[in-house]
């Protein structure tokens, strides 16, 4: 009964062991530069470590006593290192990025420093784990003899299973409670506890009688240990262990790339991945415990584990396919909210079920097979080791192999299909040279059946590149208006460009990153790359170096060498095949790749930015979308602080973002830690995008100083847009820090960090809810003009309406705000600017007040001016708002009014014309002088514009004392919050 104490302790080191390996990958994408190279890294060197600690185990457990207290001393030293790990990179980190690769300065010698001493941090707590398989199940078998098959069986799987288990729980659970540090502590307070209790069992509770080492069959003899060439087939069976390894990780990596097509390439989704594969080997070890010790032929069992395994696989190529439809009817079934965001993640490990496990339940039964048959034979308990160890370096071959070689060569598919072959392989070569299976029924059909099944595969399992591209995750629809172009799988994304409609869409892992139109119209997608070179050129007065990191389609470096006085633009991307197919979008992006002053440099962002000498005046991240697994390193405080280093005293850092698919939580910590390292900034729309300009120094002037139209050519691609002035990109700007300060603070979030990935953990959530960051609209729209008023921002912008505008959703209703100005000011020019007929119904209704007053009831009169308000206040000068208020007093002036109707005008008028000191007056008298402010919504707007107008003069007692008779305040709404943020302390809210 003790037994079961083992199995639980051993299921909980297998939760550690797992937890390691994620973490290690989240640690080490940091310095690789991207989640791909890292999860390559971690998996080969873990198993790497595992094979060495195995095979050094394996070496030395015959001459060994007390192989469970060794195991337990091995766990407290996993543990302790855990402990020291966090602290250890940390130094690492700086030390590599200030001095290293600073002295070191070849991107080739780079690319070797980083991969080799990413793996020496990991290698030696690899190989600590690899020793502890060994030790555990020889030292169990050793204190409860008998049966070993089972034991061994039941072992691998409890541990495995717990390997299982930790993958989702640090994934899921502990790295949004605690961060990095907080998890891989926690997986070294596991190991310590574990060691301490098998120490604890191993003195205080007897088990059987305990023995040197294993007792071998009778009807075999065993040599020193050591020498196992007597055993039959020991070096065949050692190379099947190791190739069967090898199979599987092709199979692994293959996986991974093709379902990040269906499920998406976020964190999330490698671990449901990772999870859901090493949960088919658990439960492939599960199956067979109770038939292990009864199995009489070994090999013939092998034989049919093989050829299962590689059949299985072969057929996840051929119906991956239907896993994109599967996707598609559960985008279609779930609703985008919480409840819907856990069903997804429940239907994607689904899907990873369907795809993995029948080859790797097969898997999972392997390795207890060969090791129970190396038992069979007398070969001893060093077998456990040196088996466990080739099997471990097998997988690395197949990490290797599938990484650099295989899928960059042949594509996912036939990598896949490539495992499927090797495995299938195994099984014959078993059947067909083993003694045990010489007479073995199989090889009258298995052969036949095997290469039917082969044969099929190869013909019918094409994988369409549509279906890769359709990126069915975030829409839930597949479309067959796409027209592939090119599709290629690169070492870190599959990378596809297709047409659709007019427009060349470019996208990796089936998300789109770049869309540009191609037949002479102009998309949304170019409007923010376009506007990410421009903006940085009219803040900026002279010639400058910039530095982008994120290609996308090229089209902002494009438009950023116009500027003839910028000397060099260096271009930052880490997958090669993102360039190649760039290229191929043709005119609208050529000075990317032509241009002698462009040079493209396929590495890591913070590697190159830390190797190179250079210092920028303009550095533009536009990566892809932090959703996407180590993107949101490149939104990190962290990230922000390094880029601070290599920006010249008084240059800018220009940084994307996006509204869609998004929460104001993300955008929150994203500027929480960018305001670390960038205190002064300001923020433009540009339709569903936000572009930051950020300066590490408040005496860096952001207004812009140079005007970009002078430069012809770049003056033709911006008129296409519907930009003719300065002024039309001065309507883009949304807010600065001192508002967006305010609005962040409301919000509970952390800053965005490497070792606390708030925006990784969740982006992927809200990409899923596909909400929209819509209370920046409700900022920005409503009629109180809270930022213009807090930021003192009343000046005149002097955009004009025309044929001709910028397709941009923020600049609709600024236009509108315009146009209506224009059709009550200057009703002249108004009518050269559109026909006469299009004329607003504000306008309409007004010209009726003017000609009827009699007709018109006041309650009719003020619906009529809060209408006109909500349209205009938030978007005109304080002129402009002066001169409207004006046009509608006198074509107003027949309406009969009382005194209370007259203190509603003098009210209007003083927000128009932002008198403060009047708006906080007539809006203290207009509200209740007692009892409860109801939430409705002119007591709203009358409490939104006494807070704010306390705030610009200072005096917020009383306001806050009136808010905390609001009968809403427990859920005010963003704009009450941000308007009473000043006086939240004084309202004790």
């Amino acid at each position: 009964m003790h037994s079961y104490l083992f199995f639980a302790l051993f299921f909980c080191t297998g939760i550690a062991g797992l937890i390691y390996e994620t973490i290690w990958t989240h640690y080490l994408k940091l310095f690789l530069g991207h989640a791909a190279y890292a999860q390559t890294l971690v998996l080969a060197i873990y198993m790497g470590g595992l094979a060495a600690g195995a095979w050094i185990a394996g070496s030395r457990i015959e001459r060994q006593k007390d192989l469970l207290r060794r195991y337990a001393y091995l766990e407290i030293i996993l543990g302790i290192a855990a402990l020291l790990f966090h602290d250890v990179f940390r130094l690492y980190q700086t030390i590599s990025y200030d001095t290293v690769l600073p002295l070191i300065g070849n991107p080739s010698l780079v690319f070797l420093y980083k991969w080799i001493s990413a793996a020496g941090l990991i290698v030696p707590q690899s190989m600590l784990l690899g020793a502890t398989f060994p030790y555990m199940a020889a030292g169990f078998i050793r204190r409860y003899p008998g049966t070993s098959g089972y034991k061994i069986a039941i072992l691998y799987f409890v541990n495995t299973f717990g390997a299982s288990a930790g993958v989702v729980l640090s994934g899921f659970f502990l790295i949004g409670a605690f961060g990095l540090h907080g998890t891989i502590i926690t997986a070294g307070i596991i190991d310590i506890s574990a060691g301490f209790a098998v120490l604890a069992i191993c003195r205080y509770i007897p088990g059987s009688k305990p023995s040197s080492s294993l007792p071998t069959p009778s009807n075999h003899t065993t040599g020193p240990a050591g020498h196992y060439s007597s055993t039959p087939r020991y070096l065949s069976l050692m190379i099947i262990a190791g190739a069967t390894a090898t199979s599987s990780f092709m199979y692994e990596i293959g996986w991974i790339r093709m379902l990040s097509l269906v499920l998406g390439s976020s964190t999330h989704s490698f671990e449901l991945m990772l999870s859901t594969f090493i949960l088919g080997i658990a439960l492939g070890s599960f199956f067979i415990r109770k038939k292990i010790d009864s199995v009489q032929n070994i090999p013939q069992a092998l034989v049919i584990s093989q050829t299962v395994m590689g059949s299985g696989a072969l057929l996840s190529v051929f119906t991956y396919a239907k896993m994109f439809h599967l996707m598609e009817f559960f985008m279609s079934a779930l609703k985008g909210n919480d409840a819907g965001y856990f069903f997804f993640n429940l239907a994607a490990d689904f899907i990873c079920m369907l795809v993995m496990l029948p080859s790797t339940i097969c898997a999972g039964m392997i390795l207890p097979l060969i090791i129970h048959y190396f038992y069979r034979q007398g070969s001893g308990e060093s077998a456990v080791g040196r088996i466990y160890s080739v099997n471990t370096l097998g997988g690395i071959a197949g990490i290797i192999l599938s990484v650099w070689l295989l899928m960059p060569v042949i594509g996912v598919r036939l990598l896949i299909t490539a495992g499927g072959l090797i495995d299938i392989g195994i099984g014959l070569y078993i059947l067909y040279t083993f003694r045990e299976t010489s007479e073995s029924v199989l090889q009258r059909f298995l052969p036949a059946i095997c290469a039917v099944l082969a044969a099929f595969s190869l013909s019918m399992g094409r994988i369409d590149p549509s279906l890769a591209a359709s990126g069915v995750f975030r829409n839930g629809t597949i479309s067959d208006a796409i027209r592939i172009v090119s599709h290629k799988d690169g070492r870190t994304a599959t990378v596809s460009l297709y047409r659709n409609g007019n427009n060349l869409v470019l996208c990796t892992n089936g998300k789109p990153d770049a869309a540009v139109n191609v037949r002479g119209g102009i998309c949304g997608d170019e409007y923010t790359m376009a506007l990410c070179g421009v903006l940085p050129l009219a803040i900026r007065e002279d010639g400058s170096r910039a530095a982008i990191i994120g290609m996308g389609s090229g089209m902002t470096a494009h438009y950023l060498l116009y500027d003839t006085t910028l000397r060099a633009v260096d271009i930052i991307e880490i997958e090669p095949e993102m360039a190649r197919a760039a290229v191929r979008i043709g005119d609208k992006v050529e000075q990317a790749f032509n241009a002698p002053r462009a040079a493209l440099h396929i590495d890591d962002a913070k590697s190159f930015l830390s190797a190179s000498a250079h210092t920028y005046d303009i550095i533009i991240s536009e990566p892809s979308n932090p959703w996407v697994s180590g993107v949101a390193g490149l939104f990190s405080r962290e990230f922000f602080g390094r880029v601070r280093t290599h920006l010249s005293n008084d240059g800018i850092l220009v940084q994307w973002f996006h509204r869609y698919e998004s929460d104001v939580t993300i955008i929150a910590s994203i500027i929480k830690a960018l305001r670390e390292h960038f205190p002064h900034y300001r923020m433009y729309m540009a339709g569903s995008d936000m572009i930051v300009i950020a300066a590490a120094d408040s005496s860096v002037n952001l207004a812009f100083k140079r005007d970009p139209f002078v430069i012809a050519p770049l003056a033709g691609q911006l008129g296409a847009m519907g930009f003719t002035k300065l002024d039309d990109l001065h309507s883009l700007r949304f807010a600065s820090e001192k508002f967006l300060n305010a609005l962040v603070d409301l919000y509970q979030t952390p800053p965005n960090s490497d070792f606390f990935p708030y925006v990784d953990l969740n982006a992927v959530k809200y990409r899923f809810i596909d909400d929209n960051i819509r209370l920046l609209d409700t900022l920005s729209r409503y009629i109180i003009p809270i930022r213009k008023i807090l930021e003192s921002d009343t000046g005149y912008i002097a955009f004009s309406p025309r044929n001709t505008v910028p397709e941009l959703s923020n600049l609709a209703p600024f236009i509108e705000a315009k146009q209506i100005y224009l059709d009550l000011v200057a009703p002249r020019t108004s009518q050269a600017t559109r026909d006469s007929t299009d004329i607003s119904s504000e306008i309409l209704l007004l010209d009726y007040i003017e000609l009827a007053p009699d007709r018109v009831s006041f309650a009719m009169y003020f619906s009529f001016i809060i209408e006109i308000l909500e349209k205009t206040l938030p978007y005109l000068s304080r002129s402009e708002m002066s001169n409207l208020w004006n046009s509608i007093a006198q074509k107003t002036a027949g309406v009969s009014l009382t005194e209370d109707d007259l203190m509603w005008m003098r009210y209007f008028k003083a927000l128009c014309e932002y008198d403060m000191p009047r708006v906080q007056e007539l809006s203290r008298k207009l509200l209740p002088e007692t009892g409860p402010v109801e939430d409705e919504y002119v007591h709203r707007m009358l409490l939104t514009s006494l807070l704010a107008s306390s705030t610009m003069l200072n005096d917020t007692i009383t306001a806050a004392n009136i808010y905390c008779r609001y009968v809403g305040r427990n859920d005010p709404g963003i704009v009450l919050r941000m308007a009473k943020w000043p006086t939240k302390r004084v309202a004790g809210d």
